[in-house]
């Protein structure tokens, strides 16, 4: 289980049919097979050395998911049992992706714009979402978009600094939410 709470975010160093490799910020301190969050995709850790992550990845993986074809991958490790919980439940199960369309400059941040996904009755303002493995609060829902707010410090330590109008997200809906629903 993961938390949304990015701890940053790397190049893309290798994609191929069945495997991705990222650049490697936590050295030594990974285990064959420990989880990590790529931009909200939950992957296992398959090698590694001090300068790479390798994962291998299912071809549902990459068609679910943004991750054959972005640049940076946020990451995140899995939650600790005894960690804080700051962001909300995120599973690391990717949903669906949707369209970045606009950003728009605010005082104290940015709204960033994106199409409307295909399971609308999971949105709810001021409900979370998970946006390429991000913890955030939806903003605005209009019968096209939907939008979230970043703060610069979430801005400056996401891959959303790097995302480009046009660019596929990948999104996790609220565990919680789906289950109220599903009832």
């Amino acid at each position: 289980m993961f938390t949304g709470i990015i701890e940053d975010f790397v190049p893309v160093l290798k994609v191929t049919e069945s495997s991705l490799v990222i650049k490697n910020l936590f050295g030594s301190d990974l285990k064959i097979g420990q989880s990590i969050a790529c931009n909200g995709a939950c992957l296992s850790v398959s090698s590694f050395t001090n300068e790479e992550i390798s994962f291998d990845v299912l071809s549902e993986t990459f068609r679910k998911t943004n991750l054959a074809e972005t640049r940076f991958i946020n990451i995140e490790r899995a939650m600790l049992a005894n960690g804080r919980f700051e962001g909300h439940v995120v599973l690391g199960h990717i949903d669906e992706v949707i369209i970045f369309l606009e950003k728009k400059e605010e005082i104290s941040g940015i709204e960033f714009i994106f199409s409307l996904p295909k399971n609308t009755k999971y949105l709810v303002e001021k409900g979370s979402i998970c946006l390429n493995g991000i913890s955030l609060t939806i903003g605005n829902i209009t019968d096209q978009s939907f939008s979230v707010f970043l703060i610069p410090l979430t801005l400056k330590h996401t891959n959303f600094e790097k995302i480009n109008i046009g660019d596929r997200i990948s999104l996790e809906y609220d565990y919680l939410g789906k289950l109220l629903l599903s009832q």
